[in-house]
């Protein structure tokens, strides 16, 4: 897998992928904690902000690497 730039150009404008992936792990913690309450698995969650925060995290970190191409 080549790598690609951390950065995404938008009209003219250069954002960074960290950002997008951030957002995009937020998204995903928060479709995350609907499921998890829609089937009543939320309730047994012994510390659920410490949770939706490292699913959020492990989800950007994640997208932001699968973005880059992975470690050089």
């Amino acid at each position: 897998m080549t790598p690609r730039s951390p950065v995404i150009v938008i009209y003219g404008s250069s954002f960074p992928v960290w950002l997008f992936a951030a957002l995009a792990g937020l998204v995903l913690a928060l479709i995350l904690r609907e499921v998890l309450i829609v089937t009543g698995l939320a309730r047994h969650l012994p510390a659920p902000a410490v949770f939706h925060l490292s699913v959020a995290v492990l989800a950007g970190v994640g997208l932001y690497v699968l973005w880059i191409g992975g470690y050089q």
